[in-house]
């Protein structure tokens, strides 16, 4: 049996007739009713109950006609994909964003996505310490969404788009604070265990961003697992105040205010792309959601 024999069957019981099903598939009624007697044929068994006015499917036909709607329906999906790939339509688009940064960010564009062009997969991989520009870099990803500071332009041939700011602030879990009490000053976070990044991407060292000696120190290699060590007394640390407001709000993590200290630290995050990279359409729209989004704030 056929694609076209399964059509030609679901349009004339939907019609209820062959001469209407004939004006929609432009064809004849003749050519209609061969069409069913060879598809009846075929499987060797009645599909019509042509006995009334109108046709109707047998109990034989209604459960085959069942199965029959299903590959209908995988065929017009098919015919979809088929169109939207010769269209230019990328199979797959695959971003990498940075652990620091929350993922609602992309939750608009993505579902965009899936609504005009279903064909595309889009994969999402959380990254650390900078992990998303070398991955951009070596071809892994075609977008990545950074921190992003002016010196890593000298790194490769990048072009971004501004999608945002998160703030620095530096925290202490609120069992520590119960052992030791809430630092006031350099010297008394010096006496502390501290939670670091362990050596990012590009060069960069978090323990020079300190540039402060501090006691028992633990290197992570994602931001999730620094803001659970920190919660559970380990130490204190730096993190977006945007991934931990909850454990703020709720005490179990206390903001350390020092003069002089890490203040007023603001970091922007960016879209990324190799300035190299040509993207399909459905990267084009995730690109250019942000971009418009920027220019309206």
């Amino acid at each position: 049996m056929n694609y076209w024999a399964l059509k030609v069957l679901h349009t004339v019981i939907e019609k209820g007739s062959l001469q209407a099903a004939a004006a929609v598939l432009h064809r004849t009624s003749p050519a209609l009713s061969m069409t069913l007697t060879k598809l009846e044929e075929e499987v060797g068994f009645a599909i019509l109950d042509r006995s009334g006015y109108r046709l109707q499917l047998t109990p034989n036909g209604a459960l085959f006609m069942r199965h029959g709607q299903e590959i209908l329906r995988q065929q017009e999906r098919l015919n979809s994909v088929v169109k939207q790939l010769k269209e230019g339509v990328e199979p797959q688009l695959r971003i990498g964003i940075d652990a620091g940064i929350s993922v609602a960010v992309v939750r608009e564009v993505v579902a965009n996505i899936q609504q005009q062009f279903p064909v595309t997969e889009v994969r999402v991989s959380g990254c650390s310490q900078l992990t998303s520009l070398q991955r951009l870099t070596e071809g892994e990803e075609h977008l990545a969404i950074s921190p992003w500071l002016p010196t890593f332009q000298q790194m490769a041939d990048f072009e971004t788009t501004r999608i945002g700011q998160y703030d620095i602030v530096v925290v202490i879990g609120k069992a520590l604070v119960e052992q030791v009490g809430l630092p006031n000053s350099r010297e008394a976070l010096s006496e502390l265990p501290y939670v670091l990044p362990q050596e990012m991407q590009f060069g960069i060292n978090p323990e020079k961003i300190y540039r402060m000696p501090g006691r028992s120190p633990v290197r992570v290699n994602d931001v999730h697992t620094l803001v659970n060590f920190i919660e559970a007394g380990m130490g204190w640390g730096a993190a977006p105040r945007q991934l931990i407001a909850e454990s703020l709000a709720k005490g179990s993590l206390l903001e350390i205010n020092v003069p002089g200290f890490l203040d007023h630290m603001h970091a922007e995050y960016h879209l990324v792309k190799m300035a190299s990279l040509e993207l399909g359409p459905a990267g084009r729209l995730f690109w250019q959601h942000f971009v418009d989004k920027e220019q309206k704030d």
